[in-house]
């Protein structure tokens, strides 16, 4: 028995929290979906104001910015969750090795397009630069609002 005055909470309520509450371990994609649905607005205001500002090369270089950071950085997620699953020791080698391929992989796209192409590179590095920065907002608050559960409740 609880003492007087103290709600009492029902098992099917409690089991419904534990539930939402899991966060699949710590080599989890949840956040994945939260990132991917923040890039979609970002990009439409950043295309309104390529469409304002410089017309359509600027828009193609901004949706170019904003599959270039969602693919990077869903990719990179995938190849470290999966390699933390396996042997958490190998965590920072495929990171690094994940962010060296990002790196590189970004020098050479813009290194082989050309300046006077569909895409104009300075929309499409602002594209990158902004949806960067909103994909890992959207990151962080996954994380700060996911309970992670250090200790299995059950």
């Amino acid at each position: 028995m609880s003492a007087p005055g103290t709600p009492q909470l029902r098992l099917e309520m409690t089991a419904k929290a534990e539930a939402r509450s899991r966060t699949g371990g710590a080599w989890s994609l949840g956040h994945l979906r939260l990132c991917w649905l923040s890039l979609p607005p970002t990009a439409l205001v950043l295309v309104v104001i390529a469409v304002i500002i410089a017309g359509g090369r600027a828009v193609a270089g901004v949706l170019l910015g904003a599959a270039i950071v969602g693919v990077f950085f869903t990719l990179s997620s995938v190849i470290v969750a999966k390699v933390g699953a396996r042997n958490p020791k190998r965590v920072m080698p495929a990171a690094l090795g994940t962010y060296i391929g990002k790196v590189v992989a970004l020098g050479v796209v813009l290194t082989v397009l050309p300046r006077d192409g569909i895409f104009d590179t300075r929309w499409m590095a602002l594209g990158v630069g902004v949806c960067l920065f909103v994909w890992l907002a959207a990151h962080m608050r996954y994380v700060w609002t996911t309970k992670i559960f250090y200790v299995d409740p059950s």
